[in-house]
């Protein structure tokens, strides 16, 4: 009895050891999947308050940081076109006619980036004056101004360059002038005093020029929003290395190198653009819809173009080896990527008016806030993830690590199409389901038209439901057929839908109807079902051998009893 007693027992510690190991397959492999995104978004990323300091009414970010990012070059200037950005903005919201035109103007002539005086001198000098030609005059103050000749071989003309007080060219130098005059935003405090003397030296010479000028009229802007989509064909088409794809994929679409500005200029003129595909008609939309199609083009699609031209720019600077320009340029993408105004971009600053600012303001809407991209406010994953392929990239480049650095510029590109993404998706549900207001219609017209070139290059009839769909003046729009529409690309856009989110309800705590986020991506969830599997057959195996341990115990038992 004893013996039948104790066969018994080692039977079901046997058989509880079988099921013991079967439910931990199950658990593991359960854990092992919804884990993934844990698996897959831990970063470990250290980013530092963006610091604004004022110096005699003057911003200078020099290289105090933006973002978290560290440049290594004097990059103020260049991101203080967004503070164009945020002047168009405040014209736009007047909604009337004056307002509209002042912010064209700033649009097209600019206000606060790369600032130059058009100086007549009252003596032709003794030999034209060759470009970079230091010279220095004085303000109204009596204080000391700098600048470079802008162009090549100047006479009684000189376009001069403003400088900062200590030299770097990329400083904020605190004349700015340019389109603002209208609104009575100008600041003149840096700029050259309206008559005077300039001093420079050339072939040697020191030489010393009277002249007069117009303060107002006379100060212009070299950079301007409008310029980041005229350029496009110098910049991105027509240049060494080109063309670089981004920009080849939205000229294949348009056939227009200045697609952006063609869309802008349409809304701020209430016409119909001329574009090969992808036509937008503004003449039946009003101050609020036009407003939000500038707005969001103006970032969507000049600001963005432009900044992975930068990244690409460093790039072709890597591979030549020059390693200084290289930084230069991948200081200028984030600087673009970013901006002056955001404060904080850890912290989620509603400050800011460039790409940072919007993957933060969708990720609140989307549930894709923090580290782990599951929360609903403060900084995006996005911009923690931005934030570290803008280090590694400055690092590869220091290195002169071409080949790293651009796998890095490619999975930028892909994370800079989110928002634009979310921003789609966002407009496409409220205009279905929540309300049809046209602030909401022309935000997904815009969001759509900056991301449809590189949806058609992947797959034209997801691009043409998406247009179809969120189009300027779209019969009818379906949340559901755009979102498919996307689903179908993210693999050959590189993007992980988890990454995009879900419309999220934040006061019920839910996913809106039909809202929810999709599946991870196929070559993610690939990866994690392999990764499953090698855990179930890890602990099958176990099983396995608990198994046959088990039995032989039983034979055994059986045998002797």
């Amino acid at each position: 009895m004893w013996r039948v007693d104790t066969s018994r027992r080692q039977l079901g510690i046997f058989r509880f050891h079988r099921q013991t190991t079967f439910f931990m397959i199950c658990v593991t492999s359960l854990l092992l999947i919804f884990s993934g995104t844990v698996f897959v978004d831990c970063q470990n990323l250290t980013a530092n308050l963006l610091i604004r300091s004022q110096e005699n009414d003057v911003y200078r970010l020099l290289n105090e940081g933006l973002a978290g990012y560290e440049p290594k070059s004097a990059i103020s200037d260049y991101a203080a076109i967004d503070l164009d950005q945020d002047a168009i903005e405040d014209e736009l919201d007047r909604e009337s006619d004056e307002g509209f035109k002042n912010a064209r103007l700033i649009y097209e002539q600019g206000g606060h980036s790369k600032p130059y005086a058009k100086i007549t001198l009252k003596v032709l000098p003794s030999s034209p004056v060759p470009r970079f030609t230091k010279i220095t005059g004085r303000n109204s103050s009596g204080r000391t101004v700098n600048g470079k000749s802008y162009l090549t071989d100047q006479n009684n003309v000189l376009d001069i360059r403003y400088e900062s007080k200590d030299g770097l060219e990329g400083a904020y130098p605190g004349c700015n002038v340019g389109a603002l005059t209208p609104i009575k935003k100008e600041r003149v405090y840096g700029c050259f005093e309206s008559a005077g003397v300039l001093q420079a030296t050339i072939d040697g010479k020191d030489e010393s020029f009277d002249y007069t000028y117009d303060v107002l009229a006379d100060n212009k802007n070299g950079r301007t929003i409008k310029g980041f989509s005229t350029l496009v064909e110098k910049d991105m088409l027509k240049c060494v290395g080109c063309p670089y794809p981004d920009a080849k994929y939205a000229v294949d679409y348009y056939n227009t190198p200045s697609y952006g500005n063609e869309w802008i200029e349409a809304a701020f003129e209430k016409r119909s653009t001329s574009l090969e595909r992808g036509n937008a008609d503004f003449a039946n939309y009003g101050y609020v819809g036009r407003a939000e199609a500038i707005k969001v083009g103006i970032v969507a699609m000049n600001v963005l173009i432009y900044a992975l031209r930068e990244f690409e720019d460093a790039i072709r600077d890597c591979e030549a080896g020059e390693r200084d320009a290289g930084l230069q340029n991948w200081d200028e993408g984030v600087a673009l990527y970013v901006g002056s105004l955001e404060e904080g971009g850890i912290a989620g600053s509603l400050d800011g008016k460039f790409l940072h600012q919007m993957a933060d303001r969708y990720c609140s809407i989307f549930k894709t806030c923090d580290k782990k991209g599951t929360k609903t406010s403060g900084t995006s994953k996005v911009n923690y993830d931005m934030l570290n392929l803008f280090d590694k990239g400055q690092k590869h480049l220091a290195r002169y690590e071409c080949r790293e650095l651009k796998k890095v510029k490619e999975k930028i590109a892909s994370l800079m199409y989110i928002p634009l993404i979310q921003g789609t998706l966002h407009a496409a549900y409220r205009v279905e389901y929540l309300d049809g207001y046209q602030r909401f219609q022309a935000q997904g017209a815009a969001f759509a038209a900056a991301v449809l070139p590189r949806v058609h290059a992947a797959n034209k009839d997801a691009a043409k439901i998406i247009y179809e769909n969120m189009r300027v003046g779209a019969v009818k729009t379906s949340h559901k057929a755009v979102k498919e529409a996307f689903q179908s690309v993210y693999t050959d856009l590189n993007i992980d839908c988890g990454l995009v989110g879900g419309m999220w309800h934040e006061s019920l705590g839910i996913y809106y109807k039909g809202g929810a986020p999709c599946l991870q991506s196929e070559s993610t969830m690939t990866a994690l079902i392999l990764l499953a599997a090698s855990g179930s057959i890890l602990f099958g195996l176990i099983g396995t051998f608990f198994h046959y341990r088990g039995k032989r115990q039983a034979e055994s038992i059986e045998y002797f009893s």
